[in-house]
């Protein structure tokens, strides 16, 4: 532990280590957040819900290619990232409960 985050919790009566799991809970929520956000654009952007519905709209032609492929990737890596920061939540849940 950082001295820092030891002072933080002295002075917040708590332990140091419920500090840094709460302070990772709030870090993890917000990029869920935001993530969900980002994907939520490019729902709205190409009318779809799922990045395999734009995947079918540029197979098809519906959309140009050009940025929606890089886009595509795009909501690939946030759904990737969006399932880590879950589990990694879910981790630190299940954490809280044994203590």
């Amino acid at each position: 532990m950082t001295p820092v985050l030891e002072m933080m919790a002295d002075e917040l009566v708590i332990s140091a280590q419920e500090l840094e799991r709460r302070s990772l809970l709030v870090f993890i929520e917000r990029e869920r957040r935001l993530t969900q956000m980002d994907v939520a654009d490019l729902q709205d952007r190409y009318s779809v819900q799922q990045a395999s519905e734009l995947a079918r709209k540029i197979e098809n032609r519906q959309v140009y290619s050009h940025p929606a492929w890089e886009e595509l990737i795009e909501w690939e890596q946030l759904e990737e990232y969006g399932s880590r920061l879950a589990h990694w939540q879910g981790k630190l849940g299940i954490r809280n409960a044994s203590c």
